[in-house]
């Protein structure tokens, strides 16, 4: 994961400095405003040279040992500091290009941080620059095999002469209902394959952003594919136009896709702890 991994002390008391994202420091004492990670902590910025941190106290004991570990197996604590966690991010992004941080992590003390930043500020200033240029969009494919089978199953069909003979009729029946699942499975991968070049004519970088479906949902759906993109800014319209043209290739077999974003840059933030 794109993550800093600088572990606070693990102390029954005192506060640890909860960051949120880094940015460029002009930009981010405009959304150091209001709460943090929680009430009663409100944000605030530790700056060096052009770049900042967002970020606000909180109390370690809440996060760290038994009672911390109690806390994040708790959705009742947990859910709403997620949730503000992203919401402080992406109100960061409106002013600034950012490289967010993901949730939980923390740092023992300001000195940490500073240190942090001393070590890696290059890097990051370097990441923020580049990104001024691009956004992180997600594209989800997902198909109801049901469907796509059905249609393999036509065609075999409209292919086939079957015999009269009930018995013989049947035996041809199941060849190709094994034929139809073989081809569909192979359809789905000509088409993501197909999906994927067109996307790549687009954006700047495309990667794995979420896990494959094993199966179908409640909806009896699969995801077959789900990227991120490192898109240019102002080509989300272009993208669309490629989806929907794919889609009108894919969706009589049961193929949708979806574009979202823009995201916080996770998939594409390079790793700022220096271990794997």
């Amino acid at each position: 994961m794109n993550t800093i991994a600088l572990p606070p002390r693990q102390a029954e008391g005192g506060f640890g400095i909860y960051v949120f994202c880094f940015s460029r420091a002009e930009a981010c004492a405009a959304a150091a405003t209001g709460a943090g990670i929680a009430e009663g902590a409100p944000l605030r910025t530790v700056v060096r040279g052009a770049v900042a941190a967002l970020c606000c106290e909180v109390p370690l004991a809440d996060w760290v040992g038994p009672p911390g570990e109690a806390n994040l197996q708790n959705l009742a604590w947990l859910g709403p500091r997620a949730l503000r966690h992203e919401e402080v991010i992406e109100r960061a992004m409106a002013a600034s290009p950012v490289l967010p941080v993901r949730f939980g992590c923390l740092f023992s003390s300001e000195e940490r941080l500073q240190d942090l930043l001393a070590r890696a500020g290059a890097r990051i200033a370097t990441f923020l620059e580049d990104a001024a240029g691009w956004e992180e969009w997600s594209v989800k494919g997902t198909v109801n095999m049901a469907a796509c089978l059905e249609a393999a199953l036509a065609e075999e069909r409209r292919a086939a002469t079957l015999p009269e003979s009930p018995g013989a009729r049947y035996l041809m029946e199941q060849k190709l209902r094994e034929r139809a699942a073989r081809e569909a499975r192979a359809w789905v991968k000509a088409a993501c394959a197909d999906i994927a070049a067109e996307i790549d004519g687009v954006a700047l970088e495309r990667r794995a952003a979420g896990r494959i479906s094993q199966g179908a949902g409640e909806d009896g759906r699969e995801v077959v594919l789900h990227w991120a993109l490192r898109l240019p800014r102002g080509a989300e319209t272009e993208l669309e136009r490629r989806l929907q043209a794919l889609e009108a290739r894919t969706s009589a077999r049961g193929l949708l896709l979806e574009a979202r974003g823009p995201w916080p840059p996770y998939a594409f933030a390079p790793r700022l702890d220096g271990d794997e």
